[in-house]
């Protein structure tokens, strides 16, 4: 690399690199920042790169220099193409040409710029000669000259040449070479010509036959296939079509890529194999008026039903019942979404998990594809105590063959999580007193855990008969008497129901008889409900006996003559029903004895107590119809609200009212029965009604809140015509007959009681029978949680005997059904013995009894109602597990869908269940209080298809923990068609070429309908065809071209398209709009031509804008818009100087010409067609300026600026002005004169030659520094023209004037300083000098008054400062000495007088200005000395000093005149106790501002 320096002291690099010549310019000179680049020659050397550019910083050396000229001189000494001496060279290195391949003889090549040589010299003979890069002789060189051009041009040989061909050579490089006879003269140019294509070729398939397979569930617009075609033409002529020979629905082929799509819904059934044919045409068949087609391909399409779907397996875990014979461990069902064989499944099996093959797959259940894993033989748990993990595998019968993915099941240990059963202890040690009656309780022996089926058994044995167990509680009580045999202990042997698990109960007797059996009531008065069965305890009534064993042995009897309903343990007091009871044929009271013995001895002790037993009504009778089995006739004009019949139920208990309701028969609601009165009326006309059956089975039940009536039918026809009023029929059931005779056996029953009421038994010598305490409760609530053991209430008792027959024992003798209850039999207190349960009991009536030891025991009874009171201890229960519901999706807000209830088996607010919902949603809401969920917003399945909502039902416990339980509700929304098909986009624009081929699918509908069903299955329509140019498919939504378009005949199309779902009962649609946009294609075959490549004119110079020039004129034989020219200028040297009408070709001007600037100017003008590839052609166009006088002489500069020295001498040349005429005609006849400026004639101008000189008269800078002339300059022609400039001149100074002092003497007063104030200021003595430049540069110096050097003089500003101390009454002169710096120097002189004074006082008052600021305007033009302004200050008659503190640049231009002080004056000047200073310019050269 070599840097050489560029022009302007730029600096170059340039690059060199290998030999050789190649097509492209690339030597490059490019010049700093000016952007300059030269393409020189226009070749480039194909190895060496010559490639300069700006380098910045050092100066090449001249080395570099002078090896780059060698270089590109000795490249320029090779010859460079297109050169030559003299300015004889082609216009351009290269040329670009092009003509068409088949073209004629005599054809020339188009290029789009000139060819050629610009003729210097008129007088060239230039000849053309294409010396290479045309063997095959196809092309000829001619020259044509136009003016000053010698045009070079190429054409197409004649004769036998050779046509050409593009498809064997498109390009050819031609060197011409370009020569003047006669003369040494020569250059060379490359033209590159460029073979344009014709359509002259074929698209052809390759290959021909293609062969594919597709599944029949294959999508829409699925690309199923593509052929392939080629044509060797280029551009537009290589273009073709693809379509198919015949119409096709189901697929559809891409017009230009020939890819076969899928168009329609394929179905393996009708139809598996298609044999498509498609075409291949050449777009330019249609503009050269033929349509033969190229070649054929045929396309088989094999339809095929793929196994698209795996089986899906599913499992649910089971655990199986203990005692199953074939237990069941999981269910497994499978799916296959394939249809055919394809979906069936061929088998499920267990492939791993199962080494021991103890299971099997059953395929049993009521689904086809459902199968149950079972044991084969018995499972080994032992040997597998976490159990087995199968996994399952499921194939179908596809082809090929699907396997399911592995499915994993665990199969649990059902024996792993059992807790072993037994008893809470093996052997159970208790005693007992030989005097306890039957009933008293021995032991509670429980299983643990106890299972919910328990059942507890004594064992068959000697010691049974004498105790009983509760097969539910296990409370093992005495069955009777123990005194009959003399034992100390008993055995029992308990066991659960199936035998297999036993405990033993030793119970131990003890003995005594010291007391008297004493009942710890006086009386016991109980009720029983008449519905509680034979065997039910009534009441228990309880003596004691404090003796042990045998003496302690109370038995109890019930003493009454009349037959009794009841009969009491004699060891416990239990009073229990022995026959069923009925209030309403019994008698409702039943009062007798009871009495109590014990076994001792010598002698046993008996008491006696009265009890009453009071029968209870109960809601125990369903109502009773008296008619059933009813049926009639009504006519189909039968009146709506019109009785038709009524219905009668009779209740026995006589509790609640009848309610009457249809239970089934009346679904489409024709009917309504009054619930109260049992009318039947018509509820809504049966005319219209489209009912085709004519018969109403209606069935009828009553009920009196909590029984219903067995059921009665209702059977009514419907008929046409009159019917008869007595049309119904019933069977009697006797019912209030029943009832009549029922009543009677009651009232004979209550008179037999009443005889006995009377009868007492006074045998006893125990007088006196004990009694209960006042205290006696009637009633006691108890929570129902209370800890067992806990006391409940303490009886109090007495009798007024003493000795055994006053001794009081107190017993439960009946109502402690559930054995909740204990009451100690010597103290009375009354105890919880097992848990209670409100909601399994909520009341006991406890018969308690009490008893005296005498003779005959004498006995009490209560009864004591035990109210359990509610504790809130049990959750709301829902009725279901979970709840699902399915309702349309259309469902209105307020709408009931569905009713969940909870239990609470809790009271009062524990048992009060309130609803609420969990999840948060806004679509569904729940009644607090009924439990019915109702559809709270707008429901849209669309959007969202189920809610699973988690209902809570929560107890309203007022104190301690609420408690709740939660339920799932699934919601299923049912579809509704709801919504329309919705087109995306909204609307369609398609543009579409005018050539398509028919059947070509121009574009794609698509909607979304998300309904389901039918409801979100689309058909598409047009509601405008065109007469049956477009066609769509109805399910695809592919709009095809049914008919051929045409660009020139309609451009647009805007068709309307519809999307309808195929809902019911109504279906939905949507319209959308396609706007197919016809775009022209290419039909443009002729290129405009002219009938000559150039054209010459003329026009003069200064023609008004607009002035017609020539016209050219081109000719295309296309018709239309084809054929319609448009003419331009793109080229040439009068680009922007003229203008063309594009429709007639008029080319005119669109500048002022100026033939001075221009004298002709060459044009590139084109003729361009409209169609819609453009084609175009060019004329080289010649005009030619003539010429016209509109020039005004010219100067060469527009104003001169010359210099004179002043006091110059007679006929001193200032300046020569200098001008010409580019008119040819007035160019050598301009003359000079002075028009203005020179009134005293101090220059004179030669009227020839412009030369301007001065005269005798002398100049004077200080008058006038500038002369400012008027040149007039007067062509010759026959309209004279001139033009005036301006000569400013400007005169230079010369030393002619000496400074200036503004005073003589200067005298100031200023207050005396002593040392401390050495240096500072005293006074200002400045002088200015009317010359300029350094005759006016002045110093300053003091030449007298200073000999002891008490002052010193700033040589610049004329400051003068004190040296010393002065004292007051001393005075100094100094003589100030100016002298300026010119040649010769001149100088002046000033005197300054000193005046020291005494400091004056201090002023009183603070000195203030009488204004804040001062503004001063001072003119440019102002004179030194001149008064610029005055300031004044306050208070006046104060001596005062002035300064100027401004900056340095203020101080120096102005000064305060010394005449302006009275008593004193300042260090700037003579300023005093005046109440004002005038400031004045102190400078005459002012170029700043004051500050």
């Amino acid at each position: 690399m070599d840097a050489l320096e560029g022009p302007g002291g730029s600096s170059w690099v340039v690059a060199w690199r290998g030999y050789g010549w190649s097509r492209e310019p690339r030597l490059h000179f490019r010049q700093g920042e000016e952007g300059v680049t030269t393409h020189y020659a226009g070749w480039k050397y194909d190895v060496m790169d010559v490639t300069m550019g700006y380098c910045v910083g050092t100066r090449p050396p001249p080395s570099c220099l002078i090896l780059l000229l060698l270089k590109l001189l000795a490249t320029v000494s090779q010859g460079l193409p297109g050169t030559g001496p003299l300015g004889f060279h082609f216009t351009h290195s290269i040329y670009n040409a092009s003509v068409y391949e088949n073209s004629a003889a005599r054809t020339y090549v188009n290029s789009q710029s000139r060819m050629g040589i610009t003729l210097i010299d008129l007088s060239w003979d230039i000849k053309y000669r294409i010396v290479s890069g045309d063997e095959e002789g196809f092309f000829k060189a001619e020259e044509v000259i136009i003016a000053d051009f010698c045009f070079l041009r190429i054409r197409t040989k004649g004769g036998n040449s050779a046509i050409l061909n593009r498809e064997i050579q498109d390009n050819y490089l031609l060197i011409v070479k370009g020569s003047v006879r006669g003369e040494d003269l020569e250059a060379w140019t490359k033209v590159n010509i460029q073979v344009l294509d014709m359509n002259d070729l074929r698209p052809l398939f390759s290959p021909t036959t293609y062969s594919v397979t597709i599944a029949e569930s294959t999508p829409l617009r699925t690309s199923v296939a593509q052929v392939t075609a080629t044509d060797a033409d280029i551009g537009s002529n290589g273009e073709f079509y693809y379509y198919f020979k015949n119409k096709v629905d189901l697929f559809s082929v891409h017009p230009t890529s020939g890819v076969i799509s899928l168009s329609g819904r394929l179905n393996y059934d009708e139809k598996n194999r298609y044999d498509l044919e498609i075409l291949a045409v050449d777009r330019g068949m249609k503009l050269y008026g033929n349509n033969g087609v190229s070649s054929t391909a045929k396309l088989y399409v094999h339809i095929e039903r793929i196994n698209e779907h795996a089986p899906t397996v599913h499992v649910v875990s089971h655990i199986p019942f203990s005692l199953d014979k074939e237990p069941v461990y999981a269910v497994v069902t499978v799916d296959d979404l394939d249809e055919g064989a394809n979906g069936e499944i061929e088998s499920v099996s267990i492939v791993a998990g199962d080494p021991l093959d103890q299971f099997f797959l059953a395929k049993e259940g009521k689904w086809m594809n459902e199968y149950r894993i079972k044991e084969r033989k018995q499972v080994d748990w032992e040997s597998f105590p976490y159990g087995y993990n199968l996994t399952l595998q499921a194939k179908d019968k596809g082809s090929p063959q699907k396997f399911s993915a592995v499915k994993i099941v665990h199969i649990a240990n059902p024996r792993r999580d059992t807790v072993p059963v037994k008893f809470e202890k093996e052997t159970y040690d208790v005693s007992i007193s030989e005097f306890s009656p039957p009933g008293v309780v021995v032991a509670i022996v429980k299983l643990n855990p106890e299972p919910l089926d328990v059942e507890y058994k004594l064992s068959p044995g000697e010691d049974a008969p004498y105790f009983r167990i509760n097969p539910r509680s296990g409370l093992i009580v005495t069955a009777q008497p123990l005194n009959t045999i003399k034992k100390e202990v008993y055995k029992l042997v308990v066991t659960n129901k199936e035998g297999d698990l036993k405990a033993q109960v030793i119970i131990s007797i003890e003995d005594a008889n010291d007391h008297t059996p004493e009942f710890q009531q006086p009386l016991y008065d109980a009720s029983v409900n008449e519905s509680v069965p034979v065997g039910t305890s009534v009441l228990m009534v309880s003596a004691s006996d404090k003796d042990k064993g045998e003496n302690g042995y109370i038995t109890y009897s019930i003493a009454s003559l009349n037959l009794l309903p009841f009969a009491i343990n004699q060891f416990t007091g239990v009073i229990s029903t022995t026959e069923e009871l009925d209030f309403e044929s019994s008698p409702e009271t039943y009062r007798f004895i009871v009495r109590a013995s014990d076994w001792g001895s010598p002698y046993r002790h008996e008491s006696e107590v009265n009890v009453t037993i009071r029968i209870g009504n109960v809601n125990d009778n369903s109502p009773l119809f008296e008619k059933v089995a009813c049926q009639g006739v009504i006519s189909y004009d039968f009146p709506v609200g019109a009785h038709i019949t009524a219905v009668s139920a009779i209740d026995i208990d006589e509790l609640e009212l009848v309610k009457y309701k249809i239970i089934s028969g009346n679904e489409l609601g024709f009917f309504y029965l009054n619930p109260d009165s049992g009318v039947l009326q018509l509820k809504k006309s049966l005319m219209n009604s489209g009912i085709k059956n004519g018969n109403f089975a209606l069935r009828i039940t009553a009920t009196d809140g909590e029984n219903f009536a067995d059921p009665m039918s209702v059977n009514i026809s419907v008929l046409h015509g009159k019917v008869s009023s007595k049309s119904f029929s019933c069977r009697e059931t006797r019912v209030a007959q029943k009832l009549a005779e029922k009543l009677l056996i009651k009232a004979k029953a209550n008179g037999k009681l009443n005889l006995e009421d009377g009868f007492l038994d006074f045998y006893s010598v125990n007088r006196q029978g004990p009694h209960f305490d006042k205290s006696f409760p009637s009633d006691v609530a108890v929570k129902e949680n209370l800890p067992v053991g806990a006391n409940i209430l303490k009886i109090k008792a007495y009798d007024a005997d003493s000795g055994f027959n006053g001794k009081v024992l107190f017993t439960i003798s009946d109502g402690n059904t559930d054995s909740c209850f204990n009451i100690d039999m010597e103290t009375g207190q009354l105890k919880v013995l097992l848990p209670m349960d409100r909601e399994h009991r909520d009341l006991y009536l406890l018969n308690i009894t009490i008893y005296d030891l005498g003779n005959p025991q004498k006995s009490s009874w209560r009864l004591l109602t035990v109210n359990v009171e509610d504790a809130n201890d049990n959750s709301p229960i829902f009725l279901q597990d979970s709840y699902s519901v399915n309702i349309l999706e259309s469902s209105s807000i307020g709408t009931e869908i569905i009713q969940v209830e909870a239990r609470d088996k809790d009271l009062g607010s524990n048992g009060e269940v309130t609803y609420s919902v969990l999840t948060d949603t806004q679509q569904f809401a729940i009644n607090s209080s009924t439990g019915i969920v109702y559809v709270a917003d707008q429901l849209d399945r669309e959007s969202k298809a189920n809610y699973s909502l988690k209902i809570e039902a929560r107890d309203k416990a007022e104190s301690g923990q609420q408690l709740f339980s939660v339920v799932t509700l699934k919601v299923f929304l049912d579809d509704v068609n709801d919504c329309s098909p919705a087109f995306i986009p909204s609307s369609y624009n398609v543009k579409v070429l005018e050539d398509l081929p028919v059947g070509t699918v121009i574009a794609w509908l698509e909607t979304h309908d998300p309904d389901l069903g039918l409801g979100g299955q689309v058909r598409y329509s047009l509601v405008n065809d065109y007469n049956g140019r477009f066609e769509i498919d109805k399910a695809s939504g592919a709009i095809r071209l049914s008919k051929e378009l045409d660009y020139e005949k309609q451009q647009f199309y805007n068709l309307t398209v519809r999307a309808k779902d195929k809902g019911r009962p109504v279906s939905l649609s949507s319209v959308s709009f396609v706007e197919v946009e016809v775009v022209d294609v290419n039909e443009n075959l002729h290129t405009p031509y002219f009938p000559d490549f150039a054209v010459v004119g003329s026009v003069k110079e200064n023609s008004r804008v607009g002035t017609s020039v020539l016209q050219v004129t081109a000719h295309d034989e296309d018709p239309g818009r084809d054929g319609e020219i448009q003419y331009s200028i793109r080229d040439g040297s009068g680009l922007g100087r003229f203008n063309i009408d594009d429709e007639s070709g008029v080319i005119s001007t669109a500048d002022i010409l100026d033939r001075e600037t221009t004298g002709s100017y060459w044009l590139t003008v084109y003729a361009t067609d409209r169609g819609v590839v453009p084609l175009y052609s060019t004329i080289e166009v010649y005009i030619e300026i003539e010429d016209v006088n509109d020039n005004a002489p010219l100067t060469s500069e527009p104003i001169y600026y010359p210099a004179v020295m002043e006091n110059s001498p007679k006929d001193v040349s200032v300046i020569q002005i200098q001008a010409e005429d580019p008119d040819s005609s007035s160019n050598e006849k301009l003359t000079y004169r002075i028009t203005s400026g020179n009134p005293q004639n101090f220059f004179a101008i030669n009227i020839k030659t412009g030369l301007i000189t001065t005269t005798s008269r002398k100049l004077d800078r200080e008058q006038q520094a500038e002369h400012f002339l008027e040149v007039t300059v007067t062509d010759g022609g026959f309209s004279p023209k001139q033009s005036t400039i301006w000569v400013v001149v400007q005169v230079l100074d010369e030393n002619d004037n000496k400074p200036q002092f503004p005073e003589k003497v200067y005298q100031i007063k200023l207050p005396e300083r002593d040392r401390k104030k050495r240096g500072e200021p005293i006074y200002r003595a400045f002088a200015f000098d009317r010359d300029e430049g350094p005759n006016a540069e002045i110093s300053y110096s003091i030449v007298d008054g200073n000999d002891d050097g008490k002052f010193f003089i700033d040589p610049k500003t004329g400051m003068v400062s004190s040296r010393k101390q002065f004292t007051a009454g001393s005075y100094d002169i100094l003589t100030i000495k100016a002298v300026d710096n010119g040649r010769p120097q001149k100088s002046s002189t000033a005197r300054l007088h000193i005046e020291w004074i005494k400091k004056p006082p201090p002023s009183p008052l603070p000195l203030t200005f009488d204004e804040p600021f001062y503004n001063f305007t001072v003119m440019e033009s102002d004179r030194v000395t001149e008064i610029v302004g005055v300031v004044s200050v306050q208070p006046a008659n104060t001596p005062l000093w002035f300064d100027i503190v401004g900056g340095k640049h203020a101080r120096e231009m102005f000064y305060i005149l010394q005449t302006a002080c009275g008593q004193n004056c300042s260090t700037e000047g003579t300023l005093s106790a005046n109440t004002f200073a005038k400031i004045q310019l102190s400078n005459l050269p002012f170029t700043g501002f004051f500050f």
